[in-house]
């Protein structure tokens, strides 16, 4: 009985100050105000942590050469199609497709025919004619000849010289030489195939220099011009380097670009025309900013950018313009000179969007 009467007065005693002990630390203001501290600042973490988290790293603008990239083609400086110019069969081909030929060299015979022929005729009638005008020249100068007369034997005389130097121009044109140096790219007749005049026989080209064309803007056509260094890289890495020779005056009316031409050395005919290049063309130096690719994202107008934070850390959209493109990375122009760039996480927040920002 007593063990029961203890156990129940220590209960009693157990519960009572606990109950107190509520009470004492309720009524105590400083308990009180740090209750409510915590839970507000329980409350902003909370607020934080809902935060996309994006990483940010300060980047600033440099001084780069400005650059105007191109895509082009190569082209053979002179390419002539040879056609004939007097009608005849084709009595002898010299030359083969892909053949060398140097300036001069006979590439086609046409038969000659009655040319022989026609040319001593033409020569006999020469002789005649100069013999009928010496003897006019000497009668008229001894007044037994008119003036009138020997007009006459002096325009028969130039019209027998005209004649010879047309069968002999008629005969020089039975042979298609080579303009200038260069090779055979294609080749239109065959042994015993007839001729008329016109007709195309072989076409030539010169690859002693190549001219590698492009098309440019007309918003950058204003800032190149003949003389201008450029370079240009070929499909398979070599490198050329040379001077535009030509720009043009007039845009194309489909694309609204105009063309340009590189014209660079091509020693030992080592490029061939119609290979796909790369032209860089130097025009001053910019202020930009050296970002990876990776990094451009397109607004809802479809307009190229970039994604940076501002001082609040809300993501803003920052338009740019493309300078130059290296290995070292791609430059952009058209921004501030410092800004808070989103590296990482800049395609799952959206402008406008506060963030957390995370440095590098």
């Amino acid at each position: 009985m007593k063990k029961s009467i203890i156990l129940a007065l220590l209960i009693v005693v157990v519960v009572t100050g606990w109950l107190l002990s509520g009470v004492w630390r309720s009524s105590d203001p400083y308990s009180v105000n740090q209750g409510t501290g915590s839970g507000a600042s329980a409350s902003a973490e909370q607020v934080e942590a809902a935060l996309p988290r994006v990483r940010v790293r300060r980047v600033e603008s440099e001084r780069v050469p400005q650059e105007i990239i191109l895509l082009g083609t190569t082209e053979a400086k002179r390419k002539v199609r040879l056609r004939a110019q007097t009608v005849g069969v084709v009595k002898k081909v010299l030359v083969a497709r892909g053949q060398f030929v140097r300036q001069g060299e006979v590439l086609v015979k046409l038969a000659a025919d009655d040319r022989p022929a026609r040319l001593r005729q033409a020569k006999a009638l020469l002789d005649q004619r100069q013999t009928e005008f010496e003897a006019a020249t000497s009668l008229s100068k001894k007044n037994l000849r008119s003036q009138i007369a020997l007009s006459e034997a002096s325009a028969l005389l130039n019209a027998a010289k005209a004649g010879l130097e047309r069968i002999r121009v008629d005969m020089d044109r039975t042979e298609i030489r080579a303009p200038f140096d260069g090779f055979v790219d294609q080749r239109f007749v065959e042994l015993g195939d007839y001729m008329k005049v016109g007709e195309p026989i072989v076409t030539i080209l010169d690859l002693s220099t190549i001219v590698v064309a492009g098309d440019v803007s007309e918003h950058n056509v204003s800032k190149i011009k003949p003389g201008l260094s450029g370079r240009a890289v070929l499909v398979d890495k070599r490198e050329l380097e040379g001077q535009i020779t030509y720009v043009a005056r007039s845009s194309s009316a489909s694309t609204r670009t105009f063309r340009v031409e590189l014209e660079v050395p091509n020693p030992n005919y080592a490029v061939a025309e119609g290979i796909t290049a790369k032209i860089s063309l130097s025009v001053g130096e910019t202020v930009a900013h050296r970002l990876s690719p990776a990094l451009l994202t397109l607004s809802d107008e479809g307009v190229m950018g970039i994604k940076v934070i501002n001082a609040e850390n809300v993501v803003e959209f920052l338009s740019v313009t493309l300078v130059a493109d290296t290995p070292e990375g791609t430059w952009l122009g058209g921004l501030p000179e410092q800004l808070e760039l989103i590296s990482v996480g800049h395609e799952f927040v959206k402008q406008g969007q506060k963030v957390t920002a995370v440095r590098e």
